[in-house]
């Protein structure tokens, strides 16, 4: 694992975050969690998983059994199905959308890992995850998932996709949607990450499957390099040319 610790520390280190990288690693059986990892011992939303991970920089792990208290979390990663009463959009219709058929639009359309596959998932920052993960989450702010975007883009690969209705950032935007796509994604931490899992007013999030990491990273390295115009913090141009107009009227 010192490979991936390595590459996510020079990505914090390029990126100025503030937070290390995690990584995010599904287990097939309960069993399959290492003793390294502390198991959640109460009900929890996704996201608190995740967060306990970054900000206390551990490694924690949850059942399919306790990471379901958001029910839409704990489906699009398989651990359990979604409600009726969800899915028809009766539960939270005028909470999360005007009527219950907008309401029921938000649980639709979004691709989910096969029910029963995993029983288990665990979140650690990579510098001291003891198994190699599955999908790698960046969190941070506009301008460093900027520099992320321009080093996807360096080897001309496509441009880097976000698509959201508010909902599902680090559950499904950047964790689900990776592992099933093979693709990088950015989102917007929602608001669950922020009520329930202390996400900053200016975060937003980078998914992205393992095999992505060693790439994006020497990506980043090279942009820095001149010529390329990308270095992050930018060197900004102080002194312009005024206009002759502008001139006259001084």
């Amino acid at each position: 694992m010192a490979k991936y610790a390595e590459l996510g520390q020079e990505l914090q280190s390029l990126l100025r975050l503030k937070i290390a990288p995690i990584g995010i690693k599904f287990f097939p059986e309960i069993g399959d969690i290492p003793k390294d990892f502390e198991v959640m011992g109460q009900d929890c939303a996704v996201c608190q998983v995740i967060a306990k991970a970054r900000f206390h920089e551990k490694a924690v792990a949850s059942t399919k059994d306790a990471a379901t208290i958001c029910n839409m979390g704990g489906a699009v990663l398989g651990l359990c199905d979604v409600t009726p009463d969800v899915a028809d959009g009766t539960r939270n219709a005028g909470r999360w959308a005007k009527t219950v058929e907008a309401t029921k639009k938000l649980a639709q359309n979004r691709m989910m890992i096969e029910k029963g596959k995993f029983q288990a998932f665990g979140v650690a920052p990579l510098k001291i995850m003891s198994v190699e993960p599955d999908v790698v989450q960046v969190w941070g702010i506009p301008v460093q998932m900027l520099q992320l975007a321009y080093a996807h883009i360096w080897d001309g690969s496509d441009n880097l996709e976000l698509s959201t209705n508010g909902h599902g950032a680090s559950c499904y935007e950047t964790l689900a949607y990776p592992y099933l796509t093979g693709k990088v994604r950015l989102a917007i931490a929602d608001i669950g990450d922020r009520r329930f899992a202390w996400a900053g007013d200016d975060e937003m999030i980078c998914g992205f499957p393992l095999a992505h990491l060693e790439r994006l990273t020497n990506n980043l390295r090279e942009t820095y390099t001149p010529p390329a115009i990308y270095k992050y913090p930018y060197e900004y141009y102080m002194f312009a040319i005024w206009p002759k107009a502008v001139e006259r009227m001084r």
